[in-house]
């Protein structure tokens, strides 16, 4: 037997007899892997995944989305995760074009910003309608949809010639656009074993932070040199056509499949006898049919339902928290940059676009950490934990987080306010930097850690509410951000912020690895 069967044998093989050896007792295996992989009828998951210890178990069935090859899971991962930040980056596209739109319809900058502020909402709580729709039809339909339908708004706002027609414009963007923002996560853990997902949902949440500052980076010089705002529309339509061809040869349906229970070595499920499926490849990409039987008079229910886990004190802490970081700092930074920056440097759309290379630095840094990072620590710690595996395990590593956000944000208030007028400065954006650096590290391990905390009956239902919560957060900052800024002082509201995002947003989620297990055991609610 291999060094590698040994310790796979160790992990989960049968029944253990204690034998003396040169004076000590020591644990041994009374059955090899290889007989208990037989007696479980584990051979082909041995073979396709060279472990059979996996978080579920997944069938014999090639096309079981578990089995997929790692091209194909990682190809559909990339493009949903792309797909989920679409949505922020619409919604910020048009920040470079605020000064033309005051200048076309006679608005304010207010106005104009709204642009913005009213598609965050229908970002955060439309993914509640989306998902009970997935839930029927499948995943790939709604993705398939989302892309086409989002290509057709987006090409009507370049035509649109007054104020309220962009709006509408901008609304049914955002409705079609957010479907990834709740089934994203559900389709990682429909595709992912669980020592997978941390660095996986890392993948998909750095995306989605990087919507917000990539847009401007990208659409600023775009407007600049083109002269033309319907150019952030038309790009954007191309960008969900692409999308749409892709999702046809790329992404197989994720959900409905029929895998059976099976048992494995040192558990007490039912041995499950599985037969290997032939179904051709092209067949997932062209055959539509209802993965679900629910009726769809349960939809409205199960649209309200994911806001029931606001008596969860496990997701509803941790979720909180995060939308307190993202609230000042990524929307912060989104909004603010235009207004504090482009004013006090004299900055023209196309420089303003070039300031936000800060916060994508940042994300894909912080993301790098993050992801695998998260995965690794939960590792240990199971480890040191003799095999006990407890969600609150991975909270420790996203606590730096909020203190790196609370620095982000303080050095760039205090370095806006040092800085000379009229003459740029870098210093400011190296304070975004750190903040979205620190923003990345809390929002892959609370996304991981509120789905992992919840059993499986439930974890659906948790992705679109974080998501609801940050939105609805995302919403209300910029109502009062610039007169926050106005009224205080870049400092002062420098301060104010970090001590909101760094500070209670620590507190909270510090709570929650104190009593998390306590909760989550006890059931109890707010």
């Amino acid at each position: 037997m291999t060094a590698r069967d040994e310790v796979n044998a160790a992990q989960v093989g049968g029944d253990i007899e204690k034998a003396p050896r040169d004076g000590r007792v020591e644990d041994k295996p009374s059955t090899t892997l290889r007989e208990d992989v037989a007696a479980y009828g584990l051979e082909k998951v041995l073979a396709r995944h060279g472990r059979v210890d996996l978080v579920p178990l997944p069938s014999d069935d090639p096309q079981d989305p578990y089995n997929w090859p790692a091209w194909r899971k990682h190809a559909l991962l990339v493009q949903v995760a792309f797909h989920a930040m679409l949505g922020p980056f619409s919604a910020a596209a048009v920040i470079p074009s605020f000064e033309t739109f005051v200048e076309l319809w006679g608005i304010s900058i207010t106005q104009a910003s709204y642009f913005v502020s009213v598609p965050i909402v229908f970002l955060g709580f439309f993914p509640l309608v989306w998902g009970p729709i997935s839930n029927r039809i499948g995943r790939r339909p709604v993705l398939l949809v989302s892309a086409i339908v989002s290509a057709a708004m987006h090409f009507a706002g370049a035509y649109c010639h007054s104020y309220g027609a962009l709006m509408t414009t901008r609304v049914f963007q955002a409705i079609f656009l957010c479907p990834p923002q709740s089934i994203g996560a559900t389709m990682v853990n429909e595709m992912y074993f669980q020592h997978e997902k941390g660095a996986r949902l890392g993948i998909w949440t750095l995306f989605t932070s990087l919507g917000p500052p990539v847009a401007p980076l990208i659409m600023g010089p775009v407007v600049y040199n083109t002269g033309k705002w319907q150019w952030t529309f038309y790009l954007l339509a191309i960008i969900n056509l692409a999308q749409f061809f892709l999702y046809i040869f790329l992404a197989p349906e994720t959900a409905g499949f029929n895998r059976p229970a099976r048992g494995a070595p040192g558990t007490n499920a039912p041995l499950a006898q599985t037969t290997e499926q032939k179904t051709p490849y092209w067949r997932l990409l062209f055959t539509f049919k209802r993965v679900s039987p629910a009726p769809w008079s349960h939809v409205p229910i199960e649209v309200v339902r994911p806001l029931a886990m606001v008596t969860k004190l496990p997701v509803l802490l941790p979720s909180c928290a995060y939308a307190l970081v993202f609230a000042y700092t990524n929307v912060l930074l989104t909004v603010e940059i235009p207004a504090l920056l482009g004013r006090k440097y004299g900055l023209n759309a196309q420089q303003i676009g070039l300031q936000f290379v800060g916060a994508v630095v940042g994300a894909v840094l912080g993301e790098i950490v993050a992801g695998r990072g998260s995965d690794l620590w939960m590792a240990w710690r199971t480890k040191r934990a003799n095999g006990n595996r407890e969600p609150e395990m991975r909270l420790p590593f996203g606590l730096p987080g909020f203190i790196l956000a609370l620095v982000g944000i303080l050095v760039f208030g205090i370095q806006l306010q040092n800085t000379e007028s009229g003459h740029w400065n870098v210093t400011p954006i190296i304070g975004v930097g750190i903040a979205i650096f620190g923003l990345q590290l809390v929002t892959t391990v609370v996304y991981a850690y509120v789905v992992e905390s919840q059993p499986a009956s439930l974890q659906g239902r948790v992705p679109p509410f974080v998501a609801a919560v940050r939105q609805l957060w995302a919403f209300l900052a910029p109502f009062y951000l610039e007169d926050t800024y106005a009224d205080l002082g870049n400092v002062k509201a420098s301060g104010l912020l970090a001590a909101l995002a760094g500070g209670l947003g620590f507190l909270l989620v510090f709570a929650t690895l104190v009593f998390g297990r306590k909760w989550r055991h006890r059931g109890v609610e707010a």
